[in-house]
């Protein structure tokens, strides 16, 4: 528990002097009467987000799911999904992409990897680069 604390100390701390953006969702919806962020270049948390572009780490308890992640992170405890994702990995227990350059977690679904269903980690050699 210490050290997930010190990692998400790091990664605000990390998000705050980089001047970058830092979003806090509880839901995909919960922003429905402010105007929603669609892209990120920083950080997300929460319990579960939707994003278009993500440039960073979107970080969520439940699920979360983006159009692209160009370069960082997209976890989840529970499932993860998005369409392109470039320099990056993308964690959960079930993940799911049209194109991911790396994938960890129980079952990891990836339609351009070396297997379009592997189990523990799948991966494109593709999607390194630039």
């Amino acid at each position: 528990m210490k050290k997930l604390m010190i990692a998400v100390c790091m990664a605000v701390m990390g998000v705050s002097a980089a001047n970058a953006d830092f979003i806090w969702n509880w839901w995909t919806t919960s922003n429905a009467g402010k105007p929603q962020k669609t892209s990120l270049k920083g950080c997300s948390l929460g319990i579960a987000s939707e994003l278009k572009e993500v440039q960073g780490a979107q970080i969520d308890l439940l699920f979360n799911r983006s159009k692209s992640v160009k370069a960082g992170a997209q976890g989840a405890i529970g499932f993860s999904q998005t369409e392109k994702l470039r320099n990056g990995a993308q964690f959960a227990l079930v993940n799911k992409a049209k194109s991911a350059a790396l994938q960890l977690g129980l079952v990891c679904m990836n339609e351009t990897g070396f297997l379009p269903v592997f189990v523990f980690f799948n991966f494109d050699a593709k999607m390194f680069g630039k």
